[in-house]
Parts: C-alpha cells; structure tokens; sequence
C-alpha cells in the first residue's frame, strides 16, 4: 500500500472500504503500512465465524489503545483474563442504569440552558460535556462542584492531548519529549487523571458509607487491584463518553436531514414524558431505531481487530500466525443483500424485528461485546429525547457531515453544528 493510501485509510477509511468492496465485494485483503496484510471481511457469514473462532484473539489486536489505557483493563485482556475480568466488572456497571436516567436528562436541561436562542452549537461538544457530566455525577456520587470540575477537566485534559490518528499509531512518535509534544502530553495527562483516581478510590476506602457507584466498585469488586479499578473506571470514563457523544452527532446529522423524522421523534418524547412524567428508553421506540439506523450507516468504530495466534482457516483463506483479521461493521452494515438501498436512512428497519446477527455490530460480538452497550444507549435515548421536548432545532444552511478520523473514532466533520432556533415548553 502506498504512502498515500495509508493516509486514506488512517483519515478516511470509509472512502477506502468503499472502493475496495467495489473491486472485490465484502471479503479482501488490505496492505495496510502499520498493521502489515490483514484480511477484512464484511460477510455475515465469515462475522458469525470469527465471533467464536478459537484461534483468534482480540486484545492483542489493539496495541495502540494499550500505549495509551494501559494492558490490564478489559478492552485489552483475552482468553479467561478477559472473562474472568468481565464477570467481575459487567455487573458493577449495569447496576446503575436507572440513577443514570435523573442524571442525565438534569444535566442536559442544564447544558442547554446555557446556549443561546439562535446560537449554532455542535452536537458532540454538547454531547460529550453532558455525558461526561452524568458520568462524573454517577461515579463520584455527592462530590463537591469543585471536586467534579476537578475530574472532568482531568479527563477531558488527557482526551484532548492530541487528536492525530497519526500520534495513536505510529510508534516512532511515541516518544516523550515533555509537556511541548503530543505523546508527551497525553503522558503526564494521564498519570494526573490516574493520581486523581486512586486519592478517589483511597477516600472510598476510608468511607464505608459512600454510596458513589465508585465506592460499590471498589467494595464490591475486592478480586480487582486498585491499578485494574482505575484501569477500567478510565475506560469508562473515556470511551464511555466519547463514543456516545461521536455517535449522537452522526445521529442528529442523520435524523435532521429528513424532518419527517425529526417531527417523529418529538412527538413520540413529548408522548412518553405525558405517559410516564419523564423519557424513558423503550426497547422498540422509533427514537431507538432511529439511532440503531445511523450507528448501522456511520459505525464510529469501522471495524474490529482479531490476530491470529497460529496459521488458521476463515472461511476459504488462510491466515497466517500473527495476522490482524479485521470484521468491519462499515462494510457488513452497507451489504445491500442484508440492508436494501444500504445508503439510506431508513429507521423502520429496526422497527420489524429482523435479527441481524453478522450483519450488524456497532458494539462489538459475542463475548467482547461491550460491556457498557446498555449504558451507552439508554443515554445517548434520554439525551436525543431530552432535546426533543426542549429545544427546536435545526441543521445550519449547507449542512453536510463528512466523516473524518479522531483517534480511532470516525465523526463527521465539524461535530454535527446546529442551531437553537427557539425553546419549547415541555409537554
């Protein structure tokens, strides 16, 4: 692969899986100059493969995640280390879905509240903030305002220490050169937000009483260190609110461009506040299948990673040891076999109870589904839900969301800009 086209794929890989199923369908093989010959598969069928297939490891897959998270939180274990961990740490988090939802919805009432009639704000920015927000809240329970401040100018320092895909994957700029360079940076970033998370842990240790969420993990998961708790509350911290908030702009991106849908989803919100005196997430709204549909149509994570720990067969290629295999959600979700008119947003086909197994992915599969799906979505519904009863809105003049690279995210560019164009009383 030339210089040029690793450019592409490291800042525009939905450009080059698109042409790439084009010359040779949902299953080929990529030259990339980072990660070598990897083998990339969109097939519904060779997807249900790798999802149990025993030769092929995840967390190995993902070393420039672990220059930056570390190599002992969930994300980078494998084999019984990762079940074991997920055990562990899967429970801990689901726990406290419900105290999210007042959480939630009262700092996105709050964020809104401070954004001008008529002013253009982007969806990610806000997004990002109010989920961080809810987040903190959550973790570090009655923690004072300065106390939460503290953290999320901690974590949003360490997130926002470069934005390159560049830096993430290339070794050679993985150098410490102080405060004045990127991998610098996110370095001594990470060690302060990393001393802030133990003196958290140490103080619930301290406070039996303390009813934080943090103070249950650090109580109830005893099998875990003190270094595996910070390793996994700063994923939490970090992905569970970055992912969230990338996948909100292309939602709103999406659902904006066709007002039919937009008028949908406020007056179902505006529906389900009248019938239970606040949003709730229902399992089969249109709001959800209205974010499942965009999520199908811009996956923020374009593929996954699997190495192979010996030569083995997927489907008919061979793949020798130490290989990455990459199943990518981008390419199974655009198969117009599965998808009809696979480019256009079309929500109802989440409401007709197909099963998509293979075939759609957003959060990972089988055992290395991600732990904090259901978190993620019943937050990103209340968020959605929230500004629907709220706010009237609107994309600027010319909008169009091209997708662009941040790290290993895909956005569309610019964070989805809208406009406030009035308040609405809430029904």
């Amino acid at each position: 692969m030339s210089v040029r086209q690793g450019f592409r794929w490291l800042t525009h890989p939905y450009a080059v899986l698109d042409e790439a199923r084009r010359r040779h369908g949902l299953t080929f093989w990529l030259d990339l100059p980072l990660a070598g010959r990897a083998l990339v598969t969109g097939d519904p069928a060779l997807i249900r493969e790798i999802v149990a297939h025993p030769d092929l490891d995840a967390g190995k897959g993902i070393g420039a995640l672990r220059e930056v998270m570390g190599d002992r939180s969930l994300i980078t274990l494998d084999g019984e280390d990762h079940a074991e961990r997920r055990r562990i740490v899967g429970p801990l988090f689901r726990r406290d879905l419900e105290r999210l939802d007042g959480i939630t919805v009262q700092a996105t009432v709050e964020a809104l509240g401070e954004i001008p009639v008529g002013a253009t704000f982007t969806v990610y920015d806000l997004a990002r903030r109010i989920s961080l927000r809810a987040i903190v809240r959550l973790l570090f329970g009655r923690s004072s305002p300065e106390e939460a401040a503290r953290a999320e100018r901690l974590v949003d320092a360490f997130l926002l220490s470069f934005d390159s895909p560049w830096v993430l994957f290339l070794k050679p700029l993985h150098l410490d050169l102080g405060p004045l360079n990127a991998w610098g940076r996110a370095l001594r970033n990470r060690r302060r937000l990393e001393a802030f998370l133990r003196e958290r842990i140490a103080a619930c240790r301290r406070s039996p009483e303390d009813g934080s969420s943090l103070a249950r993990i650090v109580r109830e998961g005893s099998a875990l260190s003190d270094r595996e708790i910070v390793a996994e509350v700063l994923a939490l911290l970090l992905f569970g609110h970055d992912t969230g908030a990338a996948t909100l702009a292309w939602a709103f991106a999406h659902v904006h461009q066709h007002p039919e849908a937009a008028a949908k989803i406020r007056d179902e919100s505006d529906g389900i506040h009248a019938r239970h005196g606040r949003c709730v997430p229902e399992e089969h709204s249109y709001l959800r299948a209205a974010l499942e549909e965009s999520m199908r149509l811009a996956p923020v994570v374009v593929h996954l990673t699997r190495v192979a720990r010996r030569t083995t067969r997927i489907g008919h290629e061979t793949v020798p040891a130490g290989t990455r295999v990459f199943p990518s959600a981008y390419l199974a979700q655009h198969n117009a076999e599965v998808f009809p008119e696979p480019d256009r947003f079309q929500p109802e086909r989440f409401l007709e109870g197909k099963s998509y197994e293979g075939a759609w992915f957003p959060f990972g599969f089988g055992a290395r589904t991600c732990v904090g799906r259901h978190y993620v979505i019943r937050q990103m519904i209340l968020f959605a839900s929230t500004l629907a009863r709220h706010a009237d809105l609107a994309l600027p003049p010319g909008s169009v969301s091209r997708p662009v690279r941040r790290l290993v995210l895909v956005h569309p560019e610019g964070g989805t800009p809208m406009v406030l164009r009035g308040r609405r009383a809430a029904a």
